[in-house]
């Protein structure tokens, strides 16, 4: 809770200490009893949702009754139902309340009077006045009704069932199914007589309003649920009536807008092939707001963040010549504006072939796509995989059509495509083939090739660039895609993204008098392929505030680091530092259970050193990392001294060795009152010493020990061998220049 005058206004403050209440009736009706009434889709999800956005935006209410009634609700969205709730309501409520009464389905006229007629589920398409909930009863009842705050939502003008394969589709063409018109005049009347009323139409005039299978909503409620998510929160995390409005207007033109730019881009390929069935783009949906003077209308407070069990958004780069500036901007921006989780690999001679294979099928067929827990409420992001393959295309003396990389590693045609097929999440995959441009012909039919069938949402992007430009094709992509991040700076202008069919368009503008042939496919008649998505309306943040550096997984020897990342970034310390060993062993080729000796120590990888190294240091924020324990090393070196007895009987070097390593343990939190502390017994938490990470677990454990008090001789020469290898792996990273 927040003290009023610090975050809110007295309207916020009244709903969070309880002074006031918040009342919402949820109705959303997909199946009719009525065959004459047409069925939808996505209606009962869109209350259902809303129900439990709402729910989690005012969680900090303390006064607040939620009903709700759907198909897949215990309470049945029936006349009776509804009907007994809003008098309930109505009679209940008092002046400083809220009440906000929402509908998803359809809305009919009667032919008799021009009745607006809301139907339930048991309302009857010949009987509408006495079986349907009549507007002017709504309106009649929160008339009567004490408290001032009174919202109505509505989604009444459902176009019955439309898909992406156009705006014809399963539209209904019965007039009584359009009450919309009717809806914003009784509307408008109701305004203008009371202060404090506030209606939301999912369109306007002669529109409808539209479904879509991607979303699993209708356009209209699905940004409710997302502005209600915390999208439409303002700086200070509220959710106010007009940001809403503001929020859902904006995302809702701008997706169809998306829609459309993909169905021209479709129709453009369709008529480059000769087909004459071009598909109609979609009318405009503007939701539509009627209010009068009513202030301030809070709904919600911003819900703190659910942290998801999912990355939606997978990338993998992969450049196949020596590495280029072009890929590492194209993975950091896809990474900052496009909210991929990237991956990027430079691969060498020495990279494995089957680690590059691995590399593309996770990506395709990321476990980052499983299921999240079904009590998590949020409304999923379009699970998405973007391929960036840099390298040249050849066949074999087979005939076989292959994709080079590095010169060695052959990924075979046939091979990529069982991949893609077996991806279920949009793809958008790039081949960037820069070799002479009469090899153009075969980058053609690997785009031909590599198509899928029609119910998949693919985006294919290839290029041949000559020797001359084989730059060229990169730096365009990453022009382009430059071009869609330079956003205004003002927070409240929203921004709506950048789809896979707007790229297309500006790389087509943007290569149009080169040498470059640019061949595409793009067909997703079940949703937008979005490169960008679009930013929330009030965010703030701008790329460079939101970056972080693209993690650099380099290996020499073709190791992923990817599964150590994943780790450490969501804190699973102990099982990062163990897939430390395990990789530290693998880069220096030695057996699982085996250990590194001086010689491996002293020869170990630089660029894999700097990988593992980089990757603790930047998830611990700076608290574990070999460079952090490289800066405990040199901060006791020289201060450690040797037990003088003990240097008779080892020598002074040794001694010194060995004490210095007892410094070092006790100040990373291996060892506690003299004694060393077992791997198991490691506490690794807020508190945990810097350095304490990774645990060298790679080199053979031997420890000095105590017997009746004194130190055994033999103890303390192992010790300090154990500790030479310590110093070695530091001089190694000094070498490196790992800072």
């Amino acid at each position: 809770m927040c003290p009023v005058g610090v975050r809110t206004s007295h309207s916020t403050h009244a709903l969070e200490t309880g002074l006031a209440k918040i009342w919402l009736i949820l109705v959303g009706v997909n199946q009719y009893q009525d065959e004459q009434i047409p069925c939808l889709r996505y209606s009962a999800v869109d209350c259902q949702g809303l129900g439990e956005a709402l729910n989690a935006a005012t969680a900090g209410f303390p006064q607040k009754d939620i009903r709700i009634y759907h198909d897949f609700a215990k309470q049945q969205p029936l006349l009776e139902n509804i009907s007994t709730s809003l008098k309930e309501v109505a009679t209940a409520s008092k002046s400083t309340d809220t009440i906000l009464f929402y509908f998803s389905g359809h809305g009919m006229l009667e032919p008799s009077n021009r009745e607006v007629v809301l139907c339930l589920q048991d309302t009857q398409k010949d009987n509408l006045i006495n079986t349907g909930l009549q507007l002017q009863e709504l309106l009649q009842l929160l008339e009567n009704c004490p408290a001032q705050q009174q919202l109505i939502w509505l989604d009444a003008c459902h176009s019955g069932g439309m898909t992406l394969f156009g705006a014809r589709g399963e539209a209904t063409k019965d007039s009584q199914l359009n009450p919309t018109q009717e809806l914003v005049e009784i509307l408008r009347q109701r305004a203008a007589k009371r202060k404090g009323f506030y209606a939301l139409l999912s369109c306007d005039g002669d529109q409808q309003s539209w479904e879509f299978p991607q979303l699993k909503h209708g356009v209209f409620t699905y940004y409710l649920i997302r502005g209600l998510r915390g999208e439409a929160a303002d700086s200070q995390g509220v959710i106010e009536a007009d940001g809403l409005y503001r929020y859902v207007y904006h995302q809702t033109l701008a997706y169809i807008d998306k829609t459309n730019q993909q169905l021209r881009v479709i129709n453009q390929l369709k008529k480059s092939r000769g087909e004459n069935q071009i598909h109609p783009e979609y009318p405009s949906q503007t939701p539509k707001r009627i209010v009068e003077g009513t202030g301030e209308v809070i709904l919600g407070i911003k819900p703190h963040e659910t942290a998801s069990l999912k990355h939606p958004r997978q990338a993998l780069i992969i450049e196949g010549f020596p590495k280029s500036q072009s890929a590492l901007a194209l993975s950091k921006i896809l990474n900052t504006s496009g909210y991929f989780e990237v991956n990027y690999w430079s691969v060498s001679e020495t990279t494995p072939a089957t680690n590059v294979r691995k590399a593309i099928q996770k990506c395709l067929l990321s476990e980052a796509f499983s299921e999240s827990p079904s009590n998590v409420n949020i409304v999923e992001e379009i699970p998405t995989v973007f391929l960036y393959l840099r390298g040249k295309i050849q066949e074999t003396e087979q005939g076989e059509a292959v994709f080079i990389l590095a010169d060695h590693i052959i990924i075979n045609r046939s091979w990529l495509k069982k991949q893609l097929r077996r991806c279920s999440s949009q793809q958008i995959i790039i081949l960037d083939c820069p070799q002479e441009s009469a090899t153009c012909v075969s980058v053609r039919d690997w785009v031909e090739e590599l198509q899928l069938g029609l119910d998949t949402e693919q985006c294919l992007i290839a290029a041949a660039a000559p020797s001359s430009e084989n730059q060229r094709f990169a730096s365009s992509l990453v022009d382009t895609l430059s071009k869609g991040v330079q956003f205004p700076s003002k927070p409240t202008i929203q921004q709506s993204g950048l789809t896979a069919a707007a790229w297309i368009t500006q790389l087509q503008i943007e290569l149009s008098g080169s040498d470059i042939q640019l061949y595409f496919w793009l067909i997703g008649f079940q949703g937008v392929i979005e490169v960008f998505p679009g930013k929330t309306l009030f965010s703030s943040d701008t790329s460079e505030e939101k970056a972080e550096d693209i993690d650099d997984l380099s290996s020499s020897v073709g190791l992923d680091y990817t599964h150590l990342r994943d780790l450490l970034k969501a804190e699973r310390w102990l099982e990062a530092d163990r897939e430390t060993t395990t990789l530290m062993l693998k880069v220096a080729g030695k057996a699982e259970k085996d250990y590194l000796d001086l010689a491996s120590v002293e020869n170990f990888s630089c660029s894999d050193l700097s990988t593992i190294n980089g990757l603790w240091v930047k998830y611990s924020r700076g608290r574990f990392g070999f460079a952090v324990q490289k800066g405990i090393w040199e901060s006791i070196r020289d201060t450690s001294g040797g037990d003088p007895v003990l240097g008779l009987m080892i020598g002074n070097d040794n001694a010194i060795a060995s004490e210095t390593c007892i410094d070092f343990a006790n100040r990373v939190g291996w060892r506690l009152k003299d004694s060393w502390i077992d791997y198991s017994q490691l506490n690794v938490n807020d508190n945990a010493p810097n350095g304490q990470l990774p645990y060298f677990g790679f080199f053979e454990q031997v420890w000095r020990i105590k017997v009746l008090g004194v130190w055994e001789w033999h103890s303390a020469i192992a010790t300090a061998s154990w500790w030479r290898l310590c110093v070695a792996l530091f001089s190694r990273i000094q070498s490196c220049q790992i800072n």
